[in-house]
């Protein structure tokens, strides 16, 4: 079937943005799509949590106290919320999984599940600096609808509660 050519320069850039969006959306798919096990070696992943309103934390594995107050105010607020808490490891360097599992089980509650990120496929599928906590909100599909990135503050946590609130309510 032959295509058509594009009349202006407008149609290419949009012909093109087309394809970067779905070229992003099919990478944060397969890249975030895999398992990731925690810091007692169970599995989980957002597939897992299909059905639910998600609220993935994602951060350096070094900033791992910053996600602290987020999960209190959103789960506190939001007890039907499903969190995935997810660690980045750092880019570059040697990572001993070994010595960051027993960090984790010894720093983090056991009620705390943290996910462990070795290939950073959640930063390099969303393009996410992890130096400061990002907060990616997922719809019961599994759809990325929301993010904030920041420590805590009252002001971002404003800015997110309206997505939280309109879909915990469809």
């Amino acid at each position: 079937m032959p295509v058509a050519p594009l009349r202006s320069t407008h149609q290419l850039f949009a012909a093109l943005l087309l394809a970067l969006c779905t070229l992003r959306c099919m990478a944060a798919d397969t890249g975030i799509a895999a398992s990731l096990h925690d810091q007692f070696g169970k599995a989980d992943s957002l597939a897992t949590h299909r059905g639910a309103v998600v609220v993935a934390i994602v951060v350096d594995v070094r900033r791992l106290s910053s996600i602290q107050r987020w999960g209190e105010a959103l789960g506190g607020r939001y007890p039907q919320l499903h969190f995935l808490n997810i660690a980045q490891m750092p880019a570059g360097g040697p990572v001993d999984m070994a010595r960051v599992t027993a960090t984790l089980q010894k720093r983090v509650p056991a009620n705390v599940p943290v996910l462990i990120d070795v290939e950073r496929r959640w930063a390099t599928a969303y393009g996410l600096d992890t130096a400061a906590p990002n907060l990616l909100v997922f719809d019961r599909a599994g759809n990325l609808v929301g993010q904030v990135r920041g420590r805590f503050s009252a002001g971002r946590e404003a800015s997110i509660m309206p997505v939280i609130e309109k879909l915990l309510v469809q």
